[in-house]
């Protein structure tokens, strides 16, 4: 599959944000048990907040892989590449046993594809 990276991202976004769902279930039902609204009194429902949230934000990364794959044949701006490497080491770093390591794959896809001529790259 030619165009898998964006794909990949958004079935990694997705299985997080299941996990977080799952793992952090009695969070979420206290969130709403208070009313939602300024509701987070803990540093475990901080914690289930950012992770769902995190799962949301990876999702929209993968959309936008996603669409850059289609319209600029299959090359990723260097610049989000490069974020993206970052975050993922960061990520690796503070937390080795994390999913952080699914992120790889792409990131490293990425920074191996040339980048299309601006003609070809154009009639996309």
């Amino acid at each position: 599959m030619k165009n898998w990276r964006g794909y990949w991202l958004m079935a990694v976004a997705f299985i997080h944000t299941v996990f977080a769902l799952v793992m952090f279930a009695d969070d979420y039902r206290s969130l709403y048990d208070n009313g939602i609204f300024n509701s987070i009194t803990s540093v475990q429902g901080h914690a289930a907040v950012w992770f769902f949230l995190f799962g949301q934000v990876l999702f929209i990364v993968g959309l936008l892989v996603r669409h850059y794959e289609r319209v600029a044949g299959n090359t990723i701006p260097l610049s989000i590449s490069l974020n993206l490497l970052l975050l993922t080491i960061i990520g690796v770093v503070l937390m080795p046993d994390s999913g952080f390591w699914l992120v790889f794959p792409v990131v490293i896809s990425m920074l191996l594809t040339k980048p299309l001529p601006l003609a070809q790259a154009l009639e996309k």
